[in-house]
């Protein structure tokens, strides 16, 4: 008896601490001031893609776009910070 107890607070508090951290999860993900800011068109046009290059992967990452494109011959990886609009790194490969 006195471990059926035992078990019963613990699953209790179990599930008061797992109910308060996703409440807590929830809730900061609501209320986040973090904002994204978009680069724009102006520099967006700056990336020189040739005619027979293409986007081969566009993905955004916390506040991090990152570019693969597939030029003629190699790739070039660009990545912007969504934050200030700027671009921060420039890998190319051949």
């Amino acid at each position: 008896m006195k471990y059926l107890k035992f078990i019963v607070i613990l699953m209790g508090l179990l599930i008061f601490f797992g109910t308060s951290a996703l409440i807590y999860i929830v809730l900061d993900k609501l209320f986040s001031k973090q904002t994204l800011i978009f680069p724009q068109k102006d520099e967006l046009k700056k990336l020189q893609i040739g005619e027979n290059s293409e986007i081969v992967n566009a993905n955004i990452s916390d506040d991090k776009l990152i570019l693969v494109i597939k030029l003629n011959e190699g790739y070039k990886i660009i990545i912007y910070d969504l934050s200030s609009g700027k671009q921060l790194y420039f890998f190319e490969t051949n």
